[in-house]
């Protein structure tokens, strides 16, 4: 009789843990659904951080590089200046030389400064001249204008559509252009051998 109840309670227990077993199976199966969020989460997050840099004012390292590629002629142009000795105005240098030469003899030191004589495009231009020879205490000076073959030109190659002749005289025989200081008074020419002061000019230099 014992061995019967004890065959039962074994056939019992062995029932009973054979059931539980699917049980454990189950659970695993729970646990493995509910990581499966976690891991995909994981997956996304790059693609977030891949997306950052098409934000509003976000760059990316080529993209900065580029920004910073633009910038620099922007840096570079903020360092044009005049040298010393030399007046800045309208994106022009200028040089007034008190030394007197002949026109030639002017141009030719201007050139050796990397310069020009000095041309006048406009009114106020000319006016400009004019107020720096003031300043040098000089009633004249040279400046670019020359007669060639019929026409008055400027040395600077400047297309000459400005005039402010206040007298002129025979071309052929004074060729060569010379400034007043006086308020009011345009340019005169003159043979080109006279010994006079002048303007140098040449654009802004980085």
């Amino acid at each position: 009789m014992k061995v019967l109840i004890i065959f039962a309670l074994l056939c019992v227990a062995l029932s009973a843990r054979a059931a539980a077993v699917p049980v454990e199976s189950d659970a695993v199966a729970v646990e493995e659904t509910k990581s499966a969020p976690e891991e995909a989460v994981e997956v996304e997050a790059p693609a977030a951080e891949e997306k950052l840099s098409d934000a509003p004012g976000v760059f990316s390292e080529d993209e900065n590089a580029a920004v910073e590629v633009a910038a620099a002629p922007k840096e570079k142009a903020a360092r044009r200046f005049c040298p010393d000795g030399w007046f800045s105005y309208q994106s022009k240098c200028y040089m007034f030389v008190n030394t007197p030469r002949s026109w030639f003899g002017a141009e030719e030191h201007c050139n050796e400064l990397g310069a020009s004589l000095a041309s006048a495009s406009s009114s106020p231009e000319y006016r400009y001249l004019q107020q720096i020879t003031r300043t040098a205490n000089r009633a004249t000076a040279w400046i670019g204008g020359f007669y060639l073959q019929g026409t008055w030109m400027w040395i600077d190659r400047s297309g000459m559509y400005y005039t402010n002749w206040y007298s002129q005289s025979t071309a052929t025989s004074n060729s060569c252009m010379y400034l007043q200081s006086a308020v009011g008074q345009g340019w005169r020419n003159c043979g080109c051998g006279g010994q006079l002061p002048f303007i140098c000019v040449h654009n802004y230099r980085c």
